[in-house]
């Protein structure tokens, strides 16, 4: 299984490293992980190390990329490849990467442009919470993106207190949120994007 991670920070390689070492030992998956730090502009060779990384990937992970000309760059790359992928899960990105989020049936790309469906009844009324705060989500991202920075870049970016507010508040909504059809995917990605954004060993 091959997974390629694009990131921004100094935090998240040995972590991905050690993960990759213990998977491998403990489930013999033949894990490989292919990890670039977005933080600084790549070089031709890099950015071709990447692009063969990406057409190889199973899954994809992109985290805290908020610069646009590095999102612009990548766009096309996953447009490419997006047969090949199984997942695509885009973490605290530019607005315009975090469209590109696709895992088992959640495609946010069609959530932000669907409805919350049939408001009757707690099932739809739980529904609708769970679309709502993935598009709360999306939308502080987005403001986020627009500002001179943001979380978890070392900077003193965006509205931390809103930031952390966000990381509080998500695993305690999530209980509450039903894991059927799209919404289990939801779940999981929101599951992720709590982890990634204060990530532990």
């Amino acid at each position: 299984m091959n997974v390629t991670v694009l990131y921004v920070g100094s935090s998240l390689l040995a972590p991905l490293k050690n993960a990759e070492r213990e998977i491998n030992r403990e489930y013999k998956l033949d894990l490989r992980v292919a990890a670039y730090n977005f933080g600084s502009p790549l070089n031709d060779a890099e950015r071709q190390a990447v692009d063969r990384d990406l057409s190889l990937a199973d899954l994809v992970f992109i985290i805290h990329i908020m610069d646009g000309e590095n999102a612009a760059r990548l766009i096309p790359a996953l447009e490419s490849y997006q047969k090949r992928h199984h997942a695509v899960i885009v973490i605290n990105c530019m607005p315009d990467l975090m469209r590109r989020t696709r895992m088992g049936k959640l495609d946010v790309t069609a959530l932000f442009g669907g409805t919350d469906g049939d408001p009757r009844g707690e099932s739809a009324r739980r529904t609708g919470r769970g679309l709502q705060l993935m598009r709360s989500a999306g939308s502080w991202i987005g403001r986020q993106a627009n500002r001179k920075g943001g979380p978890n870049t070392g900077k003193r970016r965006g509205d931390h207190g809103g930031y952390l507010k966000l990381v509080d508040r998500l695993p305690a909504i999530l209980r509450f949120i039903p894991t059927a059809g799209t919404l289990r995917d939801v779940k999981n990605y929101l599951y992720l994007f709590c982890y990634f954004l204060q990530p532990t060993p």
